[in-house]
């Protein structure tokens, strides 16, 4: 027999977004900090988008998808940040942007130490926070872990997952929400199934949760709605993503306890025709960059000061290109830390000169700064954890200061 919770859930995931009642019932917190993953799957090219053009190996190991060196007269060429790197010019008006207001850094060299080079096994222990050398444990995530402890903690927020399911960084034992803003998703509420649903608790102990639950469906949908007119008056120059940003952040910033949330974006595995300036990649990286620029705008100077976003994929790929004027799946790869508060405007972690014989197995940059360590030093800045508590959150993970934040 169904209980009245499955009910609930059922008639709300009727409406189309599919939320729980309970979870959407939680109210408003004060002002806390925001934190914000963005997983590239597909395993982006990092060398392409922090270009090593102080390096002669690179324009050796890319005879067809190098970027041309830095120079103001040529709109293709990388966009110079010093030390011998640049950024790809498809991120001008956005990274490249905050890397010079210094709300970006770049972590080089950085991810897990996985090495299946297989996306589904590399995503999923990046998103666990795992030690992939030991069997992987798919009770919780990390994302899951950090809201558990931060709500014992006695801080009122719950996390969001910007996906149509959801994935392994925020599986655990409780519930957390998720809807998936890409337009799959019904645009208002039902007014009729609202009615009955209304009805149907009147007068009983639930009605409150119910009403709150209900009336946050409703804000949630306006917004959508409101973003959908935006795009087609054809006012702004969006990219699926950049909408999805921008409604991630006007949620994120009218609903505090939404503090923590995760999003996936796809398309990154460029085996062929990556191409250089222009391109498959090119384009990923422009409305990348613009949605993300896109969700610092939306927030507002006040949210975003208190806001970290930090962008991560599965593995880099090879430092060569292959014959179909593509890469292969590699290793080491380039996070992005972005905020109002971080200490920007530079390259953070180990570093290395990029030649033949620096490479790892001879094909791939390689893992110096571990993507749990960045992490770790994050979560200690942003929410003063200790310890014992990153430990929970990233179990084993040597906490470094990468002077991020």
């Amino acid at each position: 027999m169904m209980n009245r919770r499955q009910f609930i859930n059922q008639t709300l995931a009727m409406t189309g977004l599919g939320l729980s009642w309970k979870t959407w019932a939680i109210p408003n917190s004060s002002s806390s900090p925001r934190l914000l993953v963005v997983m590239l799957r597909g395993a982006y090219d990092g060398a392409s988008l922090l270009v090593p053009h102080g390096y002669p190996f690179y324009y050796a190991a890319r005879p067809n998808i190098a970027l041309a060196q830095p120079n103001p007269a040529n709109p293709d060429a990388a966009l110079d940040i010093g030390h011998g790197y640049g950024l790809h010019p498809a991120v001008a008006s956005s990274l490249h942007t905050m890397f010079q207001a210094q709300q970006a850094v770049l972590v080089p060299f950085s991810g897990s130490q996985d090495l299946s080079r297989s996306h589904f096994q590399s995503q999923d222990v990046m998103e666990l926070g795992q030690n992939s050398s030991h069997a992987l444990d798919y009770s919780s995530g990390f994302l899951y872990r950090l809201v558990a402890l931060l709500r014992q903690g006695g801080r009122n927020l719950n996390g969001m997952s910007f996906t149509s399911n959801i994935t392994p960084i925020f599986k655990g034992v409780a519930e957390i929400p998720n809807i998936n803003l890409q337009g799959q998703v019904n645009a208002m509420a039902d007014p009729r199934q609202t009615s009955m649903l209304e009805a149907l608790y009147q007068g009983q102990a639930m009605q409150m949760y119910v009403d709150e639950g209900i009336q946050t469906r409703q804000q949630v949908s306006a917004l959508l709605d409101k973003e959908m007119k935006d795009a087609s008056r054809g006012a702004a120059k969006a990219s699926g993503f950049e909408k999805v940003a921008r409604s991630m952040a006007a949620l994120m910033r009218d609903n505090p306890a939404y503090a923590v949330g995760f999003v996936d974006v796809g398309g990154w595995d460029t085996h062929v025709n990556q191409g250089a300036s222009n391109g498959v990649l090119a384009n990923n990286l422009g409305n990348l960059g613009r949605g993300l620029s896109s969700y610092a705008d939306e927030l507002g100077v006040d949210a975003w000061r208190n806001t970290t976003v930090v962008v991560m994929s599965e593995f880099g790929r090879t430092f060569r290109e292959n014959g179909n004027r593509g890469t292969d799946h590699g290793h080491g790869n380039t996070m992005w830390i972005l905020g109002g508060s971080v200490s920007g405007g530079k390259l953070a972690g180990e570093l290395m000169d990029i030649n033949e014989a620096t490479l790892f197995q001879q094909r791939d940059l390689p893992v110096f700064n571990d993507y749990r360590s960045v992490l770790g030093n994050i979560l200690s800045r942003m929410y003063g954890l200790n310890t014992r508590q990153l430990n929970e959150v990233l179990p084993g993970a040597l906490i470094k200061d990468f002077g991020i934040c």
